[in-house]
């Protein structure tokens, strides 16, 4: 994958949360894909993947990245976003890419009802 491919992807998995098409996204993940808040839960697979995004309890989803890096020889890629659901997070992932298709994603996030400005401003 190259650097723009991440970014497609990226793009892709944004608008596919938004628009709530969890399929969409979750086809992005290999079949055996690692995904995790290591403070909070770890998932194995694309099904569990899945199920994961569409329990999304009724709410309107929406999904922004606002930096993000990659490393075409290690296909290993990072990315600070802001998703809002049942609450806000802002935070970063570390994605590991296979195959063209995301075998690793640990994530690193914070709730919070602030603007990602505001909450860096904060933070920093």
């Amino acid at each position: 994958m190259t650097k723009d491919e991440f970014g497609n992807v990226l793009s892709s998995l944004a608008s596919g949360w938004s628009e709530r098409r969890y399929e969409q996204v979750a086809a992005h993940f290999s079949e055996d894909v690692f995904y995790s808040d290591p403070t909070s839960y770890s998932l194995t697979g694309r099904r569990s993947v899945l199920e994961f995004f569409q329990d999304d309890e009724g709410y309107e989803q929406s999904c922004r990245f606002h930096n993000a890096v990659f490393d075409e020889s290690q296909q290993l890629g990072a990315a600070e976003y802001t998703y809002a659901g049942t609450h806000v997070y802002h935070g970063t992932v570390w994605i590991k890419i296979e195959n063209g298709l995301i075998a690793g994603w640990r994530e690193y996030q914070h709730r919070s009802e602030k603007g990602w400005e505001e909450f860096w401003r904060t933070v920093v």
